[in-house]
């Protein structure tokens, strides 16, 4: 093995060619094969690549090096990608026995123990990841996700709250605080919320999704006055006739025109509620938002 083959491996894992550092360091293992840094770069590489042996790789470094955070960490997050959630459990559980603090590892038990139908102890890990990190960790934000597919709508919202606090520019925090807020009838801070979505995001065409929200919110607390004239604003706006149905219900009910008030209303509102998810789903495809609060 040639004196440079380490650092040449690392540096092509670092810079993200991962199956040059992979060659690289399995070149490097001919010759020193229980080599522990060439094993820990073979097996991270081999995990970003989808290796099958990645994880037996780095295994072997969490047994040559027992005490060290890293290599349990390495293996657990190796396992997880594997989908083998038991074993990686036991690997975050190893890693919190030498750092009893460690976000990432509380975060992934987190995760682990909701993969295999353990709510409570899910929330629990996460909830003391939340404690140790600092503002929109990924525990928080995982807990948002968490309590709304748990149906527990009031301990989502107030985790996002808090996110939406330490991420005061971040569209996508204040966009999970205005849906969560008109969910649970908190009317003035939903719209609110909705207001300050529509401050942060600078992308013309998503405008109208805010004020589909804001009109959702007067529709729901029957200030229809207030939400026909957002939907006017709303029409203006409107490239591609999303509003059209909303307004033409809201135009109608002035004029007494409304027809089957009760079937038009819900059909409306699950208009209302379709633009509200695909605004969502924009936004967690818009990487330009994932560090807003910085």
């Amino acid at each position: 093995m040639s004196a440079d083959t380490p650092s040449e491996a690392r540096a092509r894992f670092e810079a993200g060619d991962f199956r040059g550092a992979r060659n690289a360091a399995q070149a490097g293992l001919e010759n020193t094969p229980d080599d522990p840094d060439l094993l820990r770069i073979a097996g991270r590489a081999g995990v970003e690549l989808g290796d099958a042996d990645a994880a037996e790789q780095l295994r072997r470094v969490a047994d040559m090096r027992p005490d060290e955070v890293e290599s349990w960490r390495d293996l657990g997050d190796a396992l997880a990608a594997e989908g083998r959630t038991g074993e990686a459990a036991d690997a975050f559980r190893r890693v919190l026995k030498l750092s009893p603090d460690d976000e990432a590892a509380l975060t992934a038990l987190g995760h682990a123990a909701y993969v295999t139908g353990s709510g409570a102890d899910a929330v629990s890990y996460l909830e003391q990841a939340a404690e140790r990190a600092a503002g929109a960790s990924t525990a928080m934000i995982s807990l948002v996700d968490m309590y709304r597919e748990m149906g527990q709508p009031v301990d989502a919202l107030a985790a996002a709250v808090k996110i939406a606090e330490a991420a005061p520019t971040n569209a996508a925090a204040a966009l999970d605080v205005a849906e969560l807020s008109l969910q649970v009838e908190r009317f003035d801070e939903a719209l609110r919320a909705f207001e300050r979505t529509r401050e942060l995001d600078d992308v013309a065409e998503h405008e109208v999704y805010a004020l589909h929200g804001m009109i959702h919110v007067e529709m729901r607390r029957g200030d229809f006055e207030r939400a026909l004239e957002l939907a006017r604003e709303a029409g203006g706006v409107d490239r591609h006739g999303r509003t059209a149905e909303v307004l033409a219900f809201l135009e109608a009910r002035e004029s007494g025109d409304s027809g089957d008030e009760a079937t038009n209303l819900e059909e409306v509102e699950g208009a209302l509620s379709a633009s509200l998810a695909e605004h969502r789903r924009l936004h967690a495809q818009d990487s330009r938002f994932e560090d807003g609060g910085d």
